[in-house]
C-alpha cells in the first residue's frame, strides 16, 4: 500500500521526540501559559518615553496684569528671558523670522536643565506695556530677578536688552544668550525707564506713562497740525484778549497743565524716536539703542583687515604712459579674468575691484593730468569684463599692452580665501578703445 513507508518510520519519530528532557517540556508549558497572562507593566512606546524625558518648556505670556508679579522677587533668585515681538503695527512686518527662531529655540531650552524662565511679550496685543517699557521688537530682555530680602527696599534687578537682527536671527542665536551668556556683552540698563528699578517705576508712574504714550500714539499727526493752526489763528484774530492775558500772572493750575502737556508730548516723541532707534548713537544704555557692528562673516569673502588687502603685484614701473593726443575715441577699462582658477562670483567681483582701483591709482600717481584719465572719468568709466584661461597668456597680454603705452596692472591674490597665494587673477587695461582692442579684442566676454 501507499502508506506502508510512512507507517514504517513512525517508531523513529517517536524515539526522536522522547529525547527531549521532561524538565524542558514542563518549562515550555509554563512559558506558553505566561504568554496568555496580561503583563503587570504596560509597554510604553519609545516616542512616549522621549516625550516624558524632554518636555517642552512653558512660555509665560507677559502682559499688563502679570508682569509685576512675574518680576517680583521671591524665595529664590530667578532668571527670566522675555522675547519681545510684534505685528505689522509695532514691528512693521519684520518679526516673522524672529518668531520662528524663538519657537525653535524653545526646544533647545527644554533640553537644558539650567535654562531660564521664558516669557513672551507681544507688543501688538500689549501696546500699553511696550510703551511703558519703551520696548522695541524684536529683542530679548534678560532679567536676573534676585531673592526677596527683608526690608522695604526692593533689591536691584539687573536687566540686559539684546537686540535681534530681524534678517539673520536663528534659534542658536537666541539660545546662546543663555548658553554662552552673550547678554553679558551688553551693558546693563540702569535708566529711568527700567521696568522695576527706574525712578519712574519706583514712583508708580510707569503704567500711567505707558497709557499716556499709547494715547498720544493714537492721535493722528494731522490733528496736531490742526490744533496748532487753530491756536495760532485765534491769537492773531484776538490781540486785545491776548494782551489782557499777558498782564495776568499764570496760576499754579496753568503751570501743572502746561507741564503735563509738555511732558506728554516729549514722552511721545521720545518713545517714537526710541522705537525707531534714533538714539542708538547718543545714549548707549537706552533700552532701544544698539550699536551696529559688521560681522566678519557678513560678506561672501573672508574678513580681512585694511592692512591685509590684496595689493597690486606690479609695483615696479611699467614704462611711460602714452598721451594719445591725436586719439579722440572712447576710453574704456578692460578687466581680463582668469577662469581656470575656479573663483566664485564674489571673488571675481573683488579682484576686478582691485584691478580697477590699481589702474586708477597708477594714473593718479604717474599721470594725474592725463587726458585719457579725465576722458574716462567724464564719459562714465566704461568697464568690460573678458575671460582668459591661463597665467602665461595673461602676462603676455600685459606685456603687449605696456608696449603700446597703455596702463596695464595685474592683481596678485594674497591667498587667504579660495586660491593659492601669489596667483595672478585679473589684468586691468585702461586706454582708448581701438588701442585696447588690439590687445584684448580676440577674447570672449566673461
Amino acid at each position: 500500500m501507499r502508506f506502508t513507508p510512512f507507517i514504517a518510520i513512525l517508531p523513529a519519530l517517536a524515539a526522536a521526540q522522547e529525547q527531549v528532557p521532561l524538565g524542558d517540556r514542563v518549562q515550555g508549558w509554563f512559558n506558553k501559559a505566561k504568554d496568555y497572562l496580561p503583563t503587570a507593566t504596560p509597554v510604553v512606546p519609545v516616542e512616549k518615553v522621549v516625550e516624558q524625558k524632554v518636555q517642552e518648556k512653558a512660555v509665560t505670556p507677559v502682559n499688563l496684569t502679570n508682569w509685576q508679579a512675574t518680576l517680583e522677587p521671591s524665595g529664590a533668585a530667578q532668571e527670566w528671558l522675555v522675547f519681545v515681538t510684534g505685528g505689522n503695527k509695532t514691528c512693521f512686518g519684520r518679526c516673522e523670522r524672529a518668531n520662528k527662531a524663538f519657537n525653535e529655540s524653545v526646544l533647545l531650552f527644554s533640553a537644558d536643565p539650567t535654562a531660564p524662565n521664558l516669557g513672551y511679550l507681544d507688543c501688538e496685543a500689549n501696546q500699553v506695556l511696550c510703551s511703558a517699557w519703551v520696548a522695541g521688537a524684536p529683542s530679548l530682555w534678560h532679567f536676573q530677578v534676585p531673592q526677596a530680602q527683608e526690608g522695604p527696599e526692593r533689591p536691584e534687578t539687573p536687566l540686559h536688552i539684546v537686540r535681534l537682527n530681524s534678517t539673520t536671527v536663528t534659534a542658536d542665536t537666541i539660545y546662546e544668550v543663555h548658553s554662552k551668556k552673550t547678554y553679558q556683552d551688553i551693558p546693563a540698563y540702569e535708566g529711568a525707564m527700567h521696568p522695576t528699578d527706574g525712578w519712574v517705576s519706583q514712583n508708580g508712574l510707569i503704567v500711567p506713562l505707558g497709557y499716556g504714550i499709547y494715547a498720544f500714539s493714537l492721535i493722528p499727526q494731522w490733528l496736531f497740525m490742526v490744533l496748532i493752526s487753530f491756536v495760532s489763528r485765534s491769537m492773531i484774530q484776538k490781540p486785545d484778549k491776548m494782551a489782557e492775558l499777558e498782564r495776568l500772572p499764570p496760576s499754579t493750575t496753568a503751570y501743572v497743565i502746561a507741564t503735563a502737556i509738555l511732558a506728554g508730548v516729549t514722552g511721545y516723541f521720545v518713545g517714537q524716536g526710541s522705537s525707531l532707534r534714533l538714539f542708538s548713537g547718543e545714549k548707549e544704555g537706552w533700552p532701544n539703542s544698539y550699536n551696529v557692528k559688521v560681522h566678519k562673516d557678513s560678506s561672501d569673502e573672508d574678513y580681512e583687515d585694511d592692512e591685509e588687502e590684496e595689493e597690486d603685484s606690479e609695483d615696479e614701473e611699467q614704462g611711460e604712459l602714452a598721451n594719445f593726443d591725436d586719439n579722440e575715441e572712447e576710453v574704456k577699462l578692460v578687466l581680463v579674468v582668469r577662469t581656470d582658477l575656479g573663483m566664485t562670483k564674489g571673488k571675481i567681483a573683488a579682484q576686478c575691484s582691485h584691478a580697477t582701483l590699481a589702474c586708477y591709482k597708477y594714473f593718479l600717481t604717474h599721470a594725474p593730468e592725463s587726458p585719457i584719465l579725465r576722458r574716462w572719468e567724464r564719459e562714465g568709466q566704461a568697464k568690460i569684463a573678458l575671460q582668459i584661461k591661463g597665467e602665461d597668456e595673461l602676462q603676455l597680454l600685459q606685456a603687449q599692452a605696456i608696449s603700446l603705452g597703455l596702463c596695464a596692472r595685474v592683481i596678485q591674490d594674497a591667498g587667504r580665501t579660495q586660491i593659492a597665494s601669489g596667483s595672478r587673477t585679473v589684468l586691468g587695461v585702461l586706454g582708448p578703445k581701438s588701442v585696447v582692442d588690439n590687445v584684448t579684442g580676440h577674447l570672449k566676454l566673461l
